[in-house]
């Protein structure tokens, strides 16, 4: 398998794991707190046993103690954790997602400047195209209280950017030990905030485990890993197939149905990322012959 087809593969598999966050997030019916607490600690132990049996290396380089740009990059990450939960506490699930899939945007200037990461116009072209159904989404007049989520999205999104520009940077190397920094802070802010977590039902209790000790680390596992291989922009791409399957998940397990313009700018996004991965598909085909 070429470079070029584990980056796409590592992406989209990554996606389609994460597009169930928004689903568990709204099924775990207790405070932004309470969730982010669960969410932090089953993160952190998920990626702790994953470094204990496979790389006991990377967990006594970056952990024992944490190095400072472990500690960095685990903060970024725990911002970005914290303001999507809260966002989704605060408007839409659909304007959190479309917020915060205009990540590409922000991890195109980012590479671009940081790390020299030239984008072929074919990949800036569907850039634009995504990003402008993502607004074709967001075509409504938010209310106040959904002011404040709309800006949770945002932090959202440029901690995201800067996070798969890192691991651009790193080639996916240490995302374990990041997330498991970033699980533990996750945890700590929530409990500083007033997390009660033994208060959480046992039936809601169980959908934040799956999500803290499933779902994100399966999924953030390949989202890390796929920048060594593609673009850190290109990845970014790819992930706005979330704004798409994520209300979906939704809409089929509790009825929230999405407006018009979610299924023509969703429709759009995946056109695009379609049409764009088979380009990348065929281009890589013909420098192989």
């Amino acid at each position: 398998m070429t470079p070029v087809k584990r980056g796409i593969l590592l992406a989209l598999a990554g996606i389609l794991i994460l597009s169930f966050d928004s689903l568990l997030v709204r099924l775990t019916d207790t405070s932004p707190w309470n969730l982010l607490f669960w969410r932090g600690t089953m993160q952190a132990t998920s990626f702790l046993l994953i470094l204990i049996v496979f790389n006991r290396t990377e967990l006594k380089q970056k952990l024992l103690p944490p190095s400072l740009g472990t500690l960095a990059v685990g903060a970024l990450f725990c911002a970005s954790t914290v303001c999507f939960v809260l966002s989704l506490a605060h408007t839409q699930v659909a304007s959190t997602l479309v917020i915060v899939n205009t990540a590409p945007l922000f991890t195109a200037i980012i590479a671009f400047v940081v790390l020299k990461d030239k984008l072929p116009l074919h990949t800036l072209a569907a850039i634009g195209a995504a990003v402008g159904g993502v607004w074709f989404i967001f075509a409504y007049a938010p209310e106040p209280g959904q002011i404040v989520g709309d800006l949770y999205a945002l932090v959202t999104a440029i901690s995201t950017a800067i996070y798969l520009t890192i691991m651009r940077s790193t080639q996916g190397k240490n995302a374990a030990s990041f997330l498991v920094c970033a699980g533990i802070m996750i945890a700590a802010f929530a409990l500083y905030k007033g997390a009660r977590p033994l208060s959480v039902p046992g039936d809601h209790l169980v959908y934040a485990l799956v999500l803290g000790g499933v779902v994100v680390p399966a999924a953030y596992l390949c989202i890390s890993k796929a920048p060594a291989y593609i673009p850190a922009a290109q990845t970014s791409l790819i992930l706005l197939l979330e704004i798409l399957l994520g209300p979906l998940f939704v809409y089929l397990v509790l009825g929230d149905k999405p407006s018009d313009n979610d299924l023509i700018g969703g429709g759009l996004v995946l056109i695009t990322l379609i049409l764009h991965t088979l380009w990348e598909l065929r281009l890589n085909q013909q420098k192989q012959v």
